[in-house]
């Protein structure tokens, strides 16, 4: 296994900064090493290296989470990962990134945009294939380097990668893209934004993995070793789940490191901690802080495994906080619903080798599970809305205590209907006791994408049905979901998110011409021949607007869109052309989804001072004619004139 810094990151997040675009035939790091090239900048030629860089070069996080779900097969697995930039931290990979463009239009302008964020997510897969997960595993005696490791690597084709924020939507200091070749729908932001990011890595749609090694031979049932490197991985968290696995414990763990000059050391870090999933799945968390500035220092940590029986096992035993008999557990109808979250559920036994809750139902169907961070999940069958479960809290090594045992009551809480306002502004959500419990209190919020809208009142329900309204201010038009929570004495508490199919309706932009210091809601420049109008421009539902207008029959784009305020300066040649002397024209805006609104706006005439009238013959008896250059002069004059604004008396 190499001695790299942490390419679990770099190859999640470096890969995001070592990017391409269509347009783009040589990219280049800080220290002018190519990273991708293309010899007819298309973006299917594109040799991509991102081999010898590391995330820490470019990027600054404030907390990363990787997870790997090892597969049944023992050869293949997902990675999960997931960082979070916050506050100036996020200014500064803004910078990074928008440098990586220097050369290319709209690049290192002290603007991110969309468009370069798109090159991000188009070329990251490459990239990470270059990289190494820096994880190894070895089956045998325990070993801490010095070894042929089993090292793992990344699937290109199984990559997928997002980020949320890179280019906030609606911020203040928006604006649409300037430079040459930006897309139509082009959005910038300056790269001082603070807004908070996060950047993530996942199994690619349609795909079943996303890393891979040699196939263990023994599956895991032979001692083995995982050691991972995590040299400069400033804050974050490691998280393997193995496959389950009967005895499969860790039995010891170490850190080893290249004992630099500097005498800086990897004492620091801590032992990891595991965790027994109900379903008997064994999962290790290791947790690492490291000092940024100390790049001379390398560490490994190194975990041996083993499914030999320790000498003695005791049975698991409840604790105060496990629910009492006769308790309980709430759901919001068939279908799947997490019930305690892994800090919770797993407070409610203790064993130690870890345990898993089994539970036996009353009636078919019903069955309780595990997601891959521990949270307790409840699957309740369309045929029935409550059992009851006699469930028992059981180690890995299968010791259990038969005798103490815990009897609760899975069932519906509630059934629920819902419409939308009209005005789009809230949903009336009607809420039914399916009589689990006499009384509960409930509140809900609506969700979408994550986004969740106005708080609401939390409502009590017994026998009848009560409507409430929810909020969907901050919410995008479009389907939304319900976030709830319900409470009761001798029940679980309740939290679920649901669909009903409702969708918010869009409203359009809200559009208004400023005027000048004389009253107008234009500004003629000198020649006359242009004006320029500003004003504001929003939209009820947060989304991104574009604003046009028309002038004389034609149509015209020229506006400058920043946060809420707009300003266009229209030419008036087209009208001269046409010989039109009408200049109101009507504003249009249009939000993401469609939504338009017009507003007519007259326009005042350029005003002149008036001239004297040269048709009229020059009385010549007594006098010479003037002469030609004097005739000259005096048209020019008054065609001067003519273009002069009024000055006011």
């Amino acid at each position: 296994m190499t001695h790299r810094l942490p390419a679990p990151i770099v190859s999640l997040l470096l890969a995001v900064l070592m990017m391409g675009v269509s347009s783009s035939p040589v990219f280049t790091a800080f220290d002018d090493t190519p990273l991708v090239s293309s010899t007819e900048g298309r973006q299917d030629t594109l040799d991509v290296d991102c081999s010898g860089y590391t995330f820490e070069d470019l990027f600054e996080y404030d907390f990363a989470l990787f997870e790997l779900n090892i597969l049944d097969d023992w050869a293949t697995g997902d990675m999960f990962a997931n960082a979070w930039v916050n506050g100036s931290n996020s200014a500064i990979v803004r910078d990074n990134l928008d440098g990586l463009f220097e050369g290319l239009p709209g690049g290192d302008n002290e603007w991110i945009s969309t468009d370069e964020r798109d090159a991000v997510r188009s070329i990251g897969p490459k990239c990470i294939a270059d990289m190494e997960t820096r994880l190894g595993m070895r089956e045998g005696i325990p070993h801490s380097g010095g070894v042929d490791w089993n090292d793992f690597e990344f699937v290109e084709d199984g990559i997928g990668l997002d980020e949320v924020n890179l280019v906030p939507d609606g911020h203040q200091d928006a604006r649409t893209c300037t430079n040459f070749g930006a897309a139509s729908d082009c959005k910038e932001v300056p790269t001082s934004t603070t807004d908070d990011m996060e950047i993530s890595l996942f199994v690619a749609d349609g795909q079943a993995n996303n890393v891979r090694w040699d196939k263990l031979p023994n599956n895991g049932v032979s001692n083995f070793t995982l050691a991972m490197n995590i040299s400069n991985m400033s804050d974050a968290a490691l998280v393997v789940t193995f496959p389950v696995l009967q005895g499969l414990r860790i039995y010891d763990f170490r850190v080893i490191d290249n004992q630099p000059e500097s005498g800086q050391t990897c004492d620091h870090i801590g032992e990891p901690s595991f965790v027994y999933l109900p379903d008997g799945a064994l999962k290790v968390t290791q947790l690492v802080s490291f000092d940024r500035t100390q790049w001379d220092l390398e560490c490994n940590i190194f975990m041996d495994f083993t499914t030999e029986e320790p000498a003695t096992n005791d049975a698991p035993a409840w604790t105060s906080t496990a629910p009492a008999n006769g308790t309980k557990v709430p759901t919001s109808g068939a279908g799947s619903w997490r019930f305690a979250t892994a800090d919770i559920g797993n407070a409610w036994a203790i064993d130690d080798n870890g345990w898993s809750l089994q539970c036996v139902f009353d009636e078919d169907g019903w069955s309780v599970s595990t997601n891959v961070i521990g949270d307790f999940f409840v699957n309740q069958p369309e045929s029935s809305t409550q059992s009851t479960a006699t469930c028992h809290a059981v180690d890995p090594l299968g010791a259990v205590d038969e005798n103490d045992s815990r009897t609760w009551t899975f069932g519906t809480l509630y059934t629920a209907t819902g419409t939308v306002d009209e005005d789009g502004k809230n949903a009336r959500l009607t809420i039914t006791s399916s009589g689990l419990v006499n009384e509960f209190l409930f509140s809900a919020r609506a969700l979408q994408n994550g986004q969740l809208g106005g708080a609401g009142d939390t409502i009590t329900i017994a026998s009848t049905p009560v409507t409430t309204a929810v909020s969907l201010i901050n919410l995008r038009p479009g389907a939304f979901e319900f976030s709830v929570t319900a409470e009761a004495s001798n029940m679980v508490a309740h939290a679920a998110e649901f669909s009903l199919g409702l969708t918010k309706p869009n409203s359009p932009p809200a559009v208004s011409v400023a005027v000048n210091f004389d009253g107008e809601n234009a500004s003629w420049d000198e020649s006359q021949l242009k004006f320029e109008m500003f004003g504001l421009v929003s939209d009820p539902d947060l989304e991104a607007v574009t604003m046009s207008l028309t002038i004389c029959g034609a149509d015209y784009q020229g506006f400058t869109i920043d946060g809420i305020n707009w300003v266009v300066e229209v030419s008036t040649a087209i009208c001269l052309a046409n010989g039109l002397s009408n200049y109101d024209v009507v504003i249009t805006a249009v939000d993401e989804s469609g939504a338009t609104t017009q507003l007519a706006v007259g326009i005042p005439a350029p005003v002149v001072e008036d001239v004297p009238d040269l048709s009229t013959p020059v009385d010549s008896t007594d006098d010479a004619l003037p002469s030609l250059s004097f005739m000259a002069t005096i048209c020019m004059l008054g065609v001067a004139v003519l273009h002069r604004r009024k000055v006011e008396e």
